[in-house]
C-alpha cells in the first residue's frame, strides 16, 4: 500500500537523483505511449535513465507505481465550484472525465479500492460529490448518482479511445477489394434486419463529442426523473 505522506514529501537534497514525482510521471508517460501493460519497474527505470532496483526506494511493487500513477492523473479532473445547477454541473464534470481517460486511457484498467485512494482521487471524489450537495439526496444517493455518470463517462471514453486506436483494416492487409464480407452476407439473407441496418448505413462517421453529449444527456434525463423529479402531486 502506499505511503502517501511518505509520497507527498520532496526529495530530501537537491542532488537526489530520482523523486517520486520523476518516478510517476515517467510510469505515465510510459502507459500513455504504449500502455499500461507495458509499465513496469524496468522500463519506468530505463525511461529516466536510472536502474530498476533505485526505483524501489520509492515504490514497493508495480502495484504502488500504478496507484500513484491514477492518483498522479485524477488531479486533471477536479470538478469545477458548483454553480448551483447540478445537471449542469455534472455535465461539466463528465466532459473532464472523457477527456481524461481519452488522453489516459488506461485508467479504465486499473481502479482503486477508496481505502487506496490518494489525495488527488480523494480531492476529484469530494469535488463531484460537492455539485451534488444541498439538493436533498443522501449522502448514498449522490454517490450512486455520481458512480452512474462515471460508470457511462468513463466506458464512453475507453470506447471511444479504442476506436481511435483502431488500425484501419486496409492499413493491416485486410479483405482484398470485392471481397464480401459476413455482414455483407447477413445483410442479404434478411436474418439480421436491425444490425445491417445499423451497421451498414451510408451515413457519415457521427461526431465522438456530439454523440457523448446526446448519450451524456438521456443519463441525465435518468437520474433527473429517479433522483431529482418533484413529487407527484396528490
Amino acid at each position: 500500500m502506499v505511503n502517501w505522506e511518505r509520497a507527498g514529501r520532496p526529495a530530501r537534497a537537491a542532488r537526489a537523483a530520482l523523486s517520486y514525482e520523476l518516478v510517476v510521471t515517467a510510469a505515465v508517460e510510459v502507459a500513455d505511449a504504449q500502455g499500461l501493460d507495458a509499465v513496469t519497474m524496468r522500463k519506468v527505470a530505463d525511461h529516466v535513465g536510472a536502474g530498476a532496483m533505485s526505483l524501489y526506494r520509492y515504490v514497493d511493487s508495480r502495484e504502488d507505481l500504478l496507484d500513484l500513477m491514477v492518483d498522479r492523473v485524477s488531479a486533471e479532473a477536479v470538478a469545477p465550484a458548483p454553480t448551483g445547477d447540478w445537471r449542469a454541473d455534472l455535465a461539466a464534470a463528465a466532459h473532464r472525465v472523457r477527456d481524461l481517460t481519452l488522453r489516459h486511457p488506461w485508467l479504465t484498467r486499473h481502479a482503486l479500492a477508496a481505502e487506496d485512494f490518494g489525495p488527488n482521487t480523494l480531492a476529484l471524489t469530494e469535488s463531484s460529490l460537492a455539485l451534488l450537495d444541498g439538493h436533498g439526496l443522501t449522502i448514498e444517493e449522490m454517490l450512486d448518482v455520481w458512480r452512474t455518470v462515471l460508470a457511462f463517462t468513463q466506458g464512453h471514453a475507453c470506447a471511444e479511445a479504442r476506436r481511435r486506436g483502431a488500425v484501419p483494416r486496409a492499413a493491416r492487409g485486410g479483405r482484398a477489394a470485392g471481397r464480401v464480407s459476413l455482414l455483407d452476407r447477413a445483410a442479404e439473407s434478411g436474418e439480421y434486419p436491425l444490425s445491417s441496418r445499423a451497421l451498414r448505413g451510408e451515413q457519415e462517421p457521427e461526431d465522438p463529442g456530439g454523440a457523448f453529449e446526446r448519450r451524456l444527456h438521456h443519463v441525465l434525463d435518468g437520474l433527473a426523473q429517479a433522483y431529482f423529479a418533484p413529487p407527484p402531486r396528490r
